[in-house]
């Protein structure tokens, strides 16, 4: 039995059982999902699972994140299900093209860091042995460590053949072949030796010269070759699998093991390099070209939104174009300044998670935080965000702050990376394998210093004691009382039961904050404190009040009583009006709901309830309007104390 065994039923349980998955991928720290039904996965359940950091909804899928375990769980729900189809989902994302656009470069791309980082790792370690004078360009050593570093992006059309082509559902191999096409030894010097015929867009950035035909059909051919592009094979791989899968319905199935890659190879390879080819090229080109003019018109401002964005983008998993951005532009020059400026990004997460490490008090938090800032030595910053920066969200902020400025050092110095490698391996990849020159890498260590002493010092000072929950050693005393920041008053008159005694997973579990459930006996609502509303729902059902003080409150009729017409709930106040306690606010007729079979059960909750060192409910069963229902502890009456 797997260690994971028990992780993955629950998530396969809680998404709606195996037949209601679709397909399943996964990329360094998330499950990728694809369900038939959205609303049978159980994402409340899912996050209370110790064993998962969150999920979300993007690219049509729903994520979960897990960690750098996250392959061994794929294995094993793949194993459960009995279903290894699942991995082989066809690229036909439903929703917005940007979000099909990412998440078919996510697909693609991502399988590739493991070795695109390892050849990295090498390739500065070259560097490093080459500018110390250990080794000399003309030795055996130099030259195989330079194979190994540089193997990965010379031949990534080969790799990415491969890549995209499980991506597109077609056979992987006939995709690794149309990239070794692409890339074929010696075949850019043959296809523009010789006088040029003629030239296509003369005189642009993207002129390109015919010197040889195929049947008297013009052949345009890069100078440079197709060696380390990204785009062409995956528009070559996208035709080829819509001609596979046209060719699998209409062939005998005798003939298909041989006749279908014959004829996929013949007809894409020639309509790869006669049209797709430069055609990509040439969207290729006018990619890097607009990048070019963008960092041409303020090189601050064009870096500074990439280093502010980057962070954003990887809550959805949406980073990925990004990277892809960073490896074109590697691929046109030999550096890139793309990767450059979001490189102190996970560092920023390291000094964050330390931060919280060294100030918290509860144990959970610190279980949670010292495995995140490992994860982020090797730029895998999805722990930290779920489970340290992006609950406390000024955290997250101060990391955008402290990647902004360690981003804007290197751009500043103009300091980019030579090879591609992340988080604490990186470093060597900032050393000039030309030249040898260790600026870049002084310059990055400086950066990444700023960006964590950033970071560091927000997340420290501003800390609060109590924001990741209480140590479950700590206990209130008597002289907590002295502390009370505000007392809330019931809204209702009834029957006072535990949050946890709810039908409504979503305030059972807690999780939008601590309070309380009231068994209503009459049909009103009366302000528990003064203060305004913040939010009034059109039904009625349903209203959040914010306190002169702060406390945030919600008050929530019933289960699925958002599905009634307005009218059954009756209305005293606006959105965004002054209250004062005891006004009524809503009234609303009991019976009728009662008939209708609708359950009352209301949940009070503080929505800010992570700001205070405690909130204390009423050890009532009873309560009438303006009782006293919940106490909060203040943290900084406690600090004080």
């Amino acid at each position: 039995m797997s260690k994971y065994t028990n992780l993955a039923s629950f998530i396969i349980q809680e998404v709606g059982g195996a037949e209601n998955i679709v397909s399943i991928t996964h990329c360094m720290t998330r499950l990728r999902i694809k369900l038939k039904d959205n609303n049978k996965a159980n994402k409340e359940q899912l996050e209370s699972n110790n064993e998962i950091i969150s999920t979300q909804e993007a690219e049509g899928k729903l994520q979960v994140i897990i960690g750098t375990h996250v392959g061994d769980v794929y294995e094993e729900i793949i194993r459960q299900t009995g279903n290894h189809d699942l991995e082989e989902e066809e690229v036909e994302e439903k929703g917005s093209l940007i979000n099909r656009f990412a998440a078919t470069i996510t697909k693609i791309v991502v399988p590739t860091l493991g070795v695109l980082g390892a050849c990295g790792i090498i390739a500065g370690l070259n560097s490093v042995l080459l500018a110390t004078g250990v080794i000399t360009q003309d030795s055996g050593t130099y030259l195989l460590l330079n194979a190994m570093g540089n193997a990965c992006l010379t031949f990534f059309p080969v790799i990415l053949g491969y890549t995209s082509a499980v991506a597109f559902g077609m056979n992987p191999f006939t995709g690794m072949i149309l990239g070794a096409i692409l890339i074929f030894p010696g075949i850019a010097d043959s296809m523009n030796d010789g006088q040029p015929l003629f030239s296509i867009f003369a005189q642009t950035p993207f002129e390109m010269a015919v010197h040889k035909t195929f049947f008297n059909i013009p052949i345009v051919f890069p100078a440079m070759g197709y060696t380390s592009t990204l785009i062409p094979i995956m528009l070559v791989n996208l035709a080829a699998a819509k001609l596979e899968k046209f060719l699998n319905k209409i062939m005998p199935a005798v003939t298909r093991q041989f006749m279908i890659p014959f004829i996929t190879i013949l007809i894409a390879g020639v309509l790869g390099v006669l049209l797709i080819g430069p055609l990509s090229m040439i969207l290729q080109n006018g990619l890097q070209a607009i990048l070019t003019w963008l960092i041409s018109v303020s090189e601050i401002l064009a870096f500074a939104i990439i280093t502010l964005i980057y962070q954003p983008l990887v809550i959805f998993g949406l980073h990925w174009p990004l990277i892809t951005l960073g490896l074109m532009e590697f691929a046109a020059g030999g550096s890139s300044l793309i990767i450059a400026a979001i490189f102190p990004a996970s560092f920023t997460h390291m000094a964050s998670c330390l931060a919280v490490f060294l100030k918290t008090r509860s144990t959970k938090m610190k279980n949670i935080a010292l495995p995140a800032f490992l994860s982020a030595c090797f730029c895998i910053i999805e722990p930290s965000i779920y489970g340290v920066t992006l609950p406390v969200k000024k955290r997250f902020a101060y990391c955008m702050a402290g990647g902004l400025v360690g981003g804007s050092i290197l751009i500043l110095a103009h300091s980019p990376m030579y090879s591609v490698s992340m988080g604490v391996t990186g470093f060597m990849s900032f050393i000039s394998p030309v030249t040898g020159d260790f600026m870049g890498l002084v310059w990055c260590v400086i950066a990444c210093i700023a960006a964590m002493a950033v970071t560091f010092s927000l997340t420290w000072f501003t800390y609060r004691p109590g924001e990741d929950g209480r140590n479950e050693d700590d206990v209130l005393t008597v002289a907590d009382k002295a502390n009370q920041s505000e007392i809330i008053a019931s809204p209702m008159k009834g029957k006072v039961q535990a949050l946890s005694s709810m039908k409504d997973v979503a305030f059972s579990k807690e999780g939008m904050g601590k309070g309380v459930c009231i068994l209503p006996e009459e049909g009103k609502i009366v302000s528990p404190f003064d203060g305004t509303i913040e939010v009034l729902y059109p039904t009625g059902h349903a209203i959040g009040l914010k306190s002169n003080q702060g406390a945030q409150l919600l008050i929530h009729v019933g289960m699925d009583t958002y599905n009634l017409k307005e009218g059954l709930f009756k209305k005293y106040k606006e959105q965004g009006m002054k209250i004062k306690k005891g006004e009524t606010l809503i009234s609303f007729d009991m019976s009728t709901l009662q008939n209708m079979e609708y359950c009352l059960e209301t949940a009070v909750i503080l929505l800010n309830s992570n700001q205070y060192l405690d909130v204390i409910q009423t050890n009532n069963s009873q309560v009438n309007y303006l009782d006293e229902l919940m106490t909060t502890i203040d943290l900084k009456q406690v600090d004080k104390g």
